[in-house]
């Protein structure tokens, strides 16, 4: 323990220690001690807000400044162009544009109604849509329809194909294009227009009409059965068809031509019942030799000829309807007249260009010959039709037939006749034509008020005098009978028409006369000599007149 009164030196460092220690500690005591007179705002919780307060103070005028000039920058950005630089590294100047004004809300616009479609509805008779080209058009190509130009128009004979589709694909036959048959029919899987067992319809009573004609079947009900079955079979045997009982496009077109083998009494038959049709056809004039009973070529020939005046298939066989016309009290006797072709028209020839009358011996009875004919009967006092009957050939291979008279003849002694495709044939044709313009179409229907195409061309052309057989419109592709014109651009007023399976009548001016499959109707069709679709199916015309 040092001694206080000595007078030895004391060390310094203990006392700055005690010091220190009384000193106030932290910066809290030492503002106490400083200014102890703020006691009560130097308190922890009033020095922490008051650190806040100064921290806000500082902060947050900087932020708001910092902010708004981001956003003026943007806006400048957005409104402001650049100036020329006034030189290298000189900051861009700008050209002040002034804030565009606020744009109006746009009114939102009806959404466009789509196109009928069996995606969106269920079509039906009476709508008008281009899918119905499309639809029509694949119709045609699987032989629902007859060919044409398909439309947009859905008609009662688009209906009526529908319904047989659906039949054959065993789909509800409401003839309506919902999803489900649109999908079918176009389709790989979609198959061509048959007819077989169990179907119902004009379509099989037409069938049965013929059939019954060659001699298959008896009866015609409009119902597909067993029956009809057999009669197709046995059809299909005779005539080198696969004898499925089934009725497709080469049985249909086998059973409508003129060289069908028919289950009838026909070529090589000897029987009593063939001599009583043999005296009938001695009768009217078309069987030249002694009936015998023996069905030869010369009762071939009457019966074709027989056939051909009298509006039926000239095939040359005694079937149903050609024996009941046979036997009918309105039987047209034989006759060479305007339409027909062969040698007896050419011995016919020959004999007016012996007496003057003619100069042209082709063995086609044209509008040529008619007219010489005619004056044939004026000079010699017969009735002037221009048909070559027993009484007009008589007098014409007779030692009196006179000359033409020297006023009626010119500087060569021949009557003036008209040209081709000019006189009053013609005028007839397209006037029976013309007055059959909307007439219904209906499939297979050969007149007078229902028309399919080759029906309509058959009953105008027997209207205006040319006595011929109904042919198909695949017959008219390549039948010999009349003058055939090759090009569009050499057809003339009057002639046929001959399209993939489609005829018509020409009118001139690049228009015809045919009935529609498409349209439903008997229409005038214009533009034919330049439509695309027409001049694609164009197969030959044929010069009648």
């Amino acid at each position: 323990m040092p001694n206080m009164n000595d007078n030895s030196p004391v060390n310094p460092r203990p006392l700055r220690r005690r010091q220190r220690q009384q000193q106030p500690k932290g910066l809290r005591q030492k503002l106490l001690a400083r200014f102890p007179a703020y006691e009560k705002w130097l308190q922890p919780k009033a020095l922490i807000a008051l650190g806040l307060g100064f921290f806000l103070l500082i902060t947050v005028p900087i932020t708001v400044l910092a902010v708004n000039g981001s956003r003026n920058r943007a806006a400048d950005a957005q409104t402001q162009g650049y100036s020329n630089l006034s030189g290298e590294g000189a900051l861009p100047s700008f050209t002040p544009v002034p804030p565009p004004e606020p744009s109006p809300t746009p009114s939102p616009s009806p959404s466009p109604t789509p196109e009928p479609h069996p995606s969106n509805m269920v079509l039906q008779k009476g709508i008008d849509a281009p899918v119905i080209i499309e639809i029509q058009a694949r119709l045609m190509e699987l032989g629902y329809m007859e060919a044409d130009e398909p439309i947009s128009s859905f008609g009662p004979m688009t209906e009526e194909a529908i319904r047989h589709f659906q039949r054959q694909h065993s789909l509800a036959e409401d003839g309506k294009i919902g999803m489900e048959t649109y999908t079918l029919l176009m389709s790989d899987q979609a198959t061509k227009y048959t007819v077989f067992l169990g179907a119902d319809g004009t379509d099989v009573s037409e069938l049965q009409s013929r059939l019954r004609e060659l001699g298959f079947m008896d009866d015609v009900t409009g119902h597909f059965g067993e029956a009809t079955e057999s009669a197709v079979k046995r059809f299909q045997q005779l005539n080198g068809l696969t004898d499925d009982g089934k009725v497709g496009a080469r049985t249909r077109e086998a059973l409508y031509a003129d060289n069908a083998k028919a289950n009838y009494h026909k070529f090589g038959e000897k029987s009593e019942e063939v001599k009583s049709y043999q005296s009938l056809l001695n009768k009217l004039g078309y069987l030249t030799t002694t009936p015998d009973g023996n069905y030869g070529a010369d009762t071939t020939a009457a019966v074709k000829r027989f056939q051909e005046l009298n509006g039926l298939i000239p095939d040359g066989f005694l079937g149903y309807t050609t024996i009941k016309t046979l036997k009918s009290s309105g039987a047209a006797p034989n006759a060479l007249q305007l339409g027909m072709k062969g040698s007896d028209v050419e011995r016919v020839q020959k004999r007016l260009k012996e007496l003057g009358y003619t100069k042209n011996v082709t063995g086609y009875f044209g509008e040529i010959t008619q007219e010489a004919v005619k004056a044939f009967q004026k000079r010699n006092s017969l009735g002037t039709d221009g048909v070559v009957g027993r009484v007009t050939m008589a007098k014409l291979i007779s030692s009196s037939a006179k000359k033409p008279a020297s006023s009626s003849s010119g500087s060569s002694g021949t009557p003036s006749v008209p040209s081709e495709g000019s006189g009053s044939g013609v005028d007839k044709l397209i006037s029976v034509a013309e007055s059959k313009i909307g007439s219904k179409y209906v499939f297979a229907s050969k007149g007078p008020n229902t028309f399919d195409c080759s029906g309509f061309v058959y009953y105008c052309l027997n209207q205006a005098g040319v006595r011929i057989g109904y042919m198909t419109s695949a017959s008219w592709q390549h039948t010999d009978r009349f003058q055939r014109i090759s090009s569009m651009s050499d057809l003339k007023r009057g002639d046929i028409l001959s399209f993939e399976g489609h005829v018509g009548i020409y009118i001139g001016g690049g228009k015809m006369i045919d009935a529609s499959s498409s349209q439903g109707k008997v229409r005038t069709t214009s533009g034919i000599t330049s439509s695309s679709y027409w001049t694609s199916h164009f197969v030959c015309g044929y010069r009648v007149f």
